[in-house]
């Protein structure tokens, strides 16, 4: 059996030009049609509206109510039940 040294010094070249980069693509990264904000442009760019908004949003989710109940509850509870033992 012989060997096609041409062919095995062009594959060995092809796998030699391969970078840590050359496998990379950015478009598993990055979404071509970003969905569109309904804040203006000016709210984007300022980056305390921007941290405002996000605030807003964390106080006001039901998640964090939840929360915030769940923690308020127990306390109360555990308030009057060892209230009296004193």
């Amino acid at each position: 059996m012989s060997t096609d040294w041409d062919k095995a010094w062009s594959n060995f070249r092809k796998q030699g030009k391969k970078t840590i980069f050359s496998q990379f693509s950015p478009n598993k990264y990055v979404s071509w049609n970003p969905r569109r904000s309904e804040y203006p442009l000016s709210e984007e760019v300022d980056p305390i509206k921007r941290i405002e908004r996000s605030n807003l949003r964390l106080w006001t989710s039901p998640q964090f109510t939840l929360v915030l109940a769940i923690i308020l509850v127990t306390f109360l509870l555990i308030y009057t039940i060892l209230a009296p033992l004193k």
